[in-house]
């Protein structure tokens, strides 16, 4: 499959601020592993090659294990996640998950259990973040740069 559109060269404004997103979840003070397996698990969800090639790497650079890397799609059966982990794919999958409709109550008061509301803040950025490069990514059809991690 060829790439439809090289959104750095025909859109550059609209790149940087996707970058200026990202930066705010990399230095917004919750966990790099932690936010590597959010990314994951909604690249999963969405169906991006291209974004799961590239967080793979930066997973394990961030100390994700083996294991939780193997086991991230199903990650609610896997006794490898922390409660805090859980909580934190949970909300993911919540809010990648909209056409099933509402977050529900549940899902929020477990999130609130394991993070203030500042990093819940920070959580929802993410998971936007991710689920709008995997919709760019996608619907560019850039193909995953296999063997390397991209920043």
């Amino acid at each position: 499959m060829d790439q439809r559109l090289d959104l750095t060269k025909i859109a550059p404004d609209g790149y940087k601020a996707m970058l200026g997103v990202h930066s705010y979840v990399q230095n917004s003070g919750l966990g790099l592993g932690l936010l590597e397996l959010i990314k994951m698990r909604v690249s999963q969800i969405n169906g991006c090659a291209f974004c799961i090639a590239m967080h793979v790497p930066l997973a394990r650079k961030h100390g994700v294990s083996e294991d939780q890397l193997h086991l991230l799609a199903v990650w609610r059966e896997a006794p490898v996640y922390s409660p805090k982990e859980r909580a934190a794919l949970a909300w993911a999958e919540a809010l990648t998950r909209l056409a099933d409709g509402d977050v529900s109550d549940e899902v929020y008061a477990e999130t609130c259990q394991h993070f203030p509301e500042k990093e819940v803040a920070d959580l929802s950025f993410a998971v936007a973040e991710i689920n709008a490069w995997n919709r760019l990514m996608m619907c560019t059809r850039t193909p995953p740069q296999l063997g390397s991690a991209a920043a």
